[in-house]
């Protein structure tokens, strides 16, 4: 991939994508789970590496409203930029900015900076981290979300024979522009690593089975919550691990 050319892959944040609603599923949990977690702490400003499927942008807009005074937004893509203001009311102290993230040097520090289901995208997550960690305020929170390699259903599968290598990207994860899968041991050692404390760990979402297989459930949307809640204990098998981590 053409790491300057990142609008390659707006189409798979398209509803047609396989991965479309779960996805969305778990870009909602991970921002509620960080809105509640900041609840009555100092969140002046935020900064979201990327766009994404618009969630966490319109979630951090209405539900830190209280409170925030500056949030920026960086974004590789200048058709997700166009695409997210011709859809978004956002407020003056919004500020989209179209840059690499390796590119990226702010005017002044952050108190929150997150970072959801981006490491698995970049060339290397801990020049990365490493790199945003400098741009915290003293005391500061980084919020990091990621796909797990041993997530239940690719444990399972695996077992069953069906994948060979729980650590290989599938075309999806290809055609979503993804580098690598973390587990919750080589996410952890990378976050210490860069000179951050972990604080909390979660998981989002256990899934037992495949996508298709979950879909063809029909699950009630109280036994996916269900999944997501019961999932929060468990971060080592869930389909996604989310950390925070702090200056």
């Amino acid at each position: 991939m053409n790491p300057h050319n990142l609008d390659v892959l707006t189409g798979a944040y398209s509803e047609q994508f396989k991965f479309h609603d779960e996805n969305l599923i778990m870009l909602g949990w991970y921002a509620r789970r960080m809105i509640k977690a900041l609840r009555g702490r100092s969140h002046r400003s935020v900064l979201s590496l990327g766009i994404g499927h618009q969630v966490l942008p319109n979630a951090i807009v209405e539900g830190l409203a209280e409170g925030l005074n500056r949030y920026v937004i960086l974004e590789g893509s200048r058709d997700i930029i166009e695409n997210f203001r011709s859809r978004a009311k956002l407020p003056s102290h919004v500020e989209l900015i179209h840059s690499l993230f390796e590119d990226f040097k702010p005017r002044e520090n952050f108190d929150v900076i997150e970072m959801g289901f981006v490491l698995e995208h970049v060339d290397d997550p801990g020049v990365i981290v490493r790199q945003f960690s400098r741009y915290l305020v003293p005391g500061g929170a980084m919020f990091i979300a990621v796909p797990n390699a041993r997530s239940l259903h690719r444990l399972i599968g695996h077992e069953a024979g069906l994948l060979d290598n729980l650590y290989r990207l599938s075309a999806e994860d290809l055609q979503l522009g993804h580098q690598r899968y973390f587990d919750y041991g080589s996410l952890c050692k990378l976050v210490l690593e860069s000179g951050l404390k972990i604080v909390n760990t979660e998981g989002i979402l256990l899934k037992p089975v495949t996508t298709g297989q979950l879909r063809s459930l029909n699950l009630p949307a109280a036994v996916v919550d269900g999944l997501l809640k019961v999932g929060v204990n468990h971060p080592e098998i869930c389909n996604s691990i989310l950390v925070e981590a702090r200056l």
